[in-house]
């Protein structure tokens, strides 16, 4: 009966380590800073993400427009590239917007598949042109 016994509370083991890690999911320590650009120039956004992450998805003005898994990288438009760093055991996702134009202007989020978190900030662009 003891082999039963020990089978049994092994079985509850092994689900009670299978339902925590389904649980365990990575989530936005720090999301994006509100940036200013110059048309023409270049803008930057770091999102920071603890471990276990499967897809990162950077959107701008309400689309997504560069999306990541550990593996690689999905770019829309040759606008949009990432550059990925390690930091502290976290990971930190940034999205380049190349050749900022006025109507980049709006909601940039970084936001984590299976979350209901996201990280928010705000492009403002500047023409950068004055007159006398």
């Amino acid at each position: 009966m003891e082999g039963a016994a020990e089978r049994g509370v092994l079985a509850v083991l092994v689900v009670l380590a299978v339902l925590a890690a389904c649980g365990s999911s990575s989530e936005i320590i720090e999301g994006p800073k509100n940036v200013t650009a110059l048309k023409g120039s270049e803008a930057r956004f770091n999102c920071t993400i603890s471990q276990g992450w499967k897809l990162v998805m950077w959107a701008l003005r309400g689309t997504v427009v560069l999306s990541m898994t550990p593996n690689e990288t999905i770019i829309t438009s040759d606008r949009f590239t990432s550059a990925s760093y390690q930091e502290g055991g976290n990971f930190i996702s940034e999205m380049i917007i190349h050749d900022v134009q006025l109507s980049d202007a709006g909601q940039v989020k970084c936001s984590l598949q299976n979350s209901n978190r996201d990280g928010a900030a705000f492009l403002s662009v500047q023409d950068g042109r004055t007159s006398i």
